[in-house]
């Protein structure tokens, strides 16, 4: 006898399944257009759950690297008319709810909204724009989409429909870009974060026996141990930066795991690390890493 599973009580979704006479009404021709979204859903769901889509490439301001903020933080020409998007192609959920993969073919320029200029406060956004395709004198099931780019108010960067690509860092200079994007091992953005670990390490090695983890001798009372569980920790994250590709949300949890292992061995080291995401304020998705040292 085969196994059998009560009824769930709610109704199945529509599948689109074609017969020889089977009548392709309109309801099937629907089971047969929910496919995309069915699959981009179930991805979104596991790559960027909860959020209103990903950058699956470029995109991204064409602005030199900022020495200050969190990982890919651009810093626009104060003189400049506004931000210059580089091609690319997104996940988007759009305003209804819709998943779909938006490509954006040509560079895209936004002006300014104000004369501020890059000192302005807000967020650079993208949403898709549905037309019917047009088709002289005849009526098409299809829709023609499009990218539409533009600045809104930070109270305003969540609505429905809408991507933020960037947005001010609160400095009145800079841009922090990393807050839904998927990022390559050889970015840019990448190895200027792998530089900062250098540089952390040398400040693991050089660092003086203190903090209340060395004082409460968690580990022992060999100042290398300390160190060189430290420096281990760095060298994990590293590897998982050039070995893969990475989302947001995921540099976001390597980062809060490595600052937890600092903090556990060499405590001005997960000092140093905080640093790099500050000011906390605009530093997006990476302000949790300060909220969890401030609880």
């Amino acid at each position: 006898m085969s196994p059998s599973l009560p009824p769930s009580g709610a109704a199945g979704e529509p599948r689109f399944a074609p017969r020889d006479g089977a009548l392709l009404d309109l309801a099937s021709l629907d089971a047969l257009a929910a496919v995309p979204d069915r699959l981009l859903r179930a991805w979104a769901g596991v790559l960027c759950p909860g959020q209103p889509g990903l950058v699956l490439e470029g995109l991204d301001l064409d602005d030199p690297l900022s020495a200050v903020g969190p990982p890919g933080t651009r810093r626009p020409d104060s003189a400049g008319a506004g931000l210059t998007l580089s091609p690319g192609r997104v996940l988007l959920v759009e305003g209804d709810g819709t998943h779909t993969v938006l490509s954006v073919p040509r560079p895209v320029f936004a002006a300014w909204p104000t004369r501020a200029g890059a000192g302005v406060e807000g967020a650079l956004v993208l949403r898709a724009r549905r037309a019917p395709a047009a088709e002289p004198g005849v009526q098409v099931a299809r829709e023609d989409l499009f990218a539409e780019v533009g600045f809104v108010r930070a109270d305003e960067a969540t609505r429905p429909g809408l991507l933020v690509i960037a947005a001010a860092l609160g400095n009145g200079r800079d841009w922090i870009t990393d807050l839904h994007r998927v990022w390559a091992p050889e970015h840019p953005a990448v190895t200027l974060v792998e530089r900062r670990l250098d540089d952390i390490e040398r400040l693991i090695w050089k660092a003086e026996p203190e903090g209340s983890v060395w004082d409460r001798q968690v580990i022992g009372r060999n100042w290398v141990r300390y160190q060189t569980m430290a420096a281990a920790a760095l060298q994990a994250a590293r590897q998982s930066l050039r070995s893969r590709t990475m989302t947001t949300a995921e540099r976001v949890r390597l980062f809060a795991a490595l600052r937890d292992q600092l903090a556990a061995s060499v405590q001005p080291a997960a000092t140093a690390l905080l640093q790099l995401f500050r000011p906390a304020d605009g530093a997006g998705p990476y302000r949790v890493l300060s909220e969890a040292e401030a609880s």
